[in-house]
């Protein structure tokens, strides 16, 4: 039997919510297919996303130089090889992230960390590297080092794979990693199937969408399958009187 690899961390308890923004095709998709889309670090309109920052690339050059090491030679390889589904963790709506990413016709799925692990079917083991949550961490590129060595003189490294700039930092990220096989390579991306029930706690349309959206959203997701509640987000509803 093939060992399950997915590990799931939690950094501020396994009820946070997490937020996934998308416009109503990508809704669809997800609909039709029921899996997660998981892109190439690279092929991310961020081009520092993987990358090292600058005192963690100095600091690997000189360990090569001082040991005769490889350390962190094979690290543009990776970026090409890993590859994530990025979440917004809030327990609120974000009026930024319907603005960056669904604006008028958008629709959210909200989730929580302790639905990852049980969304993914018994078929999905997460391959030879496995999947992982993480919640990301926003560092400084010219000043913060993200390595060191250990006592037995091992060279040890954040993961940089959920690493990004500060200037992000309102994104409050949470993503999923995964790799791509050795017969995947050429791929930018690829998707993992999910069990959709499992996954999604509520699906909440746009605020600024016309109402008839929502009765297409709430349609399309019970053609698919979906016993989910929808609703329309009351964001910009009028004050109470």
């Amino acid at each position: 039997m093939t060992e399950r690899k997915v590990w799931i961390n939690s950094p501020d308890g396994p009820d946070h919510q997490l937020w996934r923004y998308m416009d109503f095709l990508k809704f669809v998709d997800l609909l039709q297919r029921r899996a997660l889309w998981f892109t190439r670090l690279d092929q991310l309109l961020d081009l520092y996303e993987g990358s090292l920052t600058k005192p963690t690339v100095e600091f690997l050059a000189e360990v090569r130089s001082r040991t005769g090491s490889r350390a962190g030679v094979q690290h543009e390889k990776f970026r090409k090889v890993r590859c994530v589904n990025c979440w917004h963790m809030n327990d609120y709506e974000s009026a930024a992230m319907w603005e960056l990413y669904s604006k008028n016709a958008g629709v959210a799925i909200r989730s929580r960390i302790s639905r990852l692990e049980p969304c993914f079917p018994p078929e999905v083991t997460g391959g030879s590297w496995g999947i992982r949550g993480e919640g990301v961490q926003y560092v400084d590129y010219e000043n913060d080092l993200l390595a060191g060595e250990t006592s037995e003189g091992l060279v040890a490294m954040a993961q940089d794979f959920t690493c990004k700039r500060k200037s992000f930092e309102h994104e409050r990220e949470y993503r999923l990693v995964t790799s791509l096989e050795a017969d995947e390579m050429e791929s930018v991306g690829k998707f993992i199937p999910v069990a959709l029930e499992r996954l999604i706690e509520r699906i909440v349309v746009s605020p600024n969408a016309p109402k008839w959206v929502t009765d297409v959203v709430r349609k399309e997701s019970s053609i698919h399958g979906l016993n989910v509640e929808v609703v329309q987000s009351d964001l910009f509803s009028p004050l109470l009187k």
